[in-house]
């Protein structure tokens, strides 16, 4: 989205980019989440000081399904 901005494209151009559906399915409400909602968190699990499994998480970016 960035390239189309300094591109030049017009404000429907970005927007329609925003709500295209991205691919993943939120992992705390289960619905499809646009591009312009998506938020990837990496989870980390820890076995005795070393990082044993990195994943990554997607969410709603809305502060509704991922809480801090």
């Amino acid at each position: 989205m960035a390239r189309a901005s300094k591109m030049g494209a017009d404000v429907a151009t970005r927007e329609a980019n925003r709500s295209r559906v991205s691919g993943y399915i939120c992992n705390e409400c289960g619905k499809s989440i646009a591009q312009g909602e998506l938020l990837m968190v990496r989870m980390v699990e820890f076995d005795g000081g070393r990082t044993r499994k990195k994943k990554n998480v997607p969410y709603h970016r809305n502060g509704t399904c991922y809480k801090a």
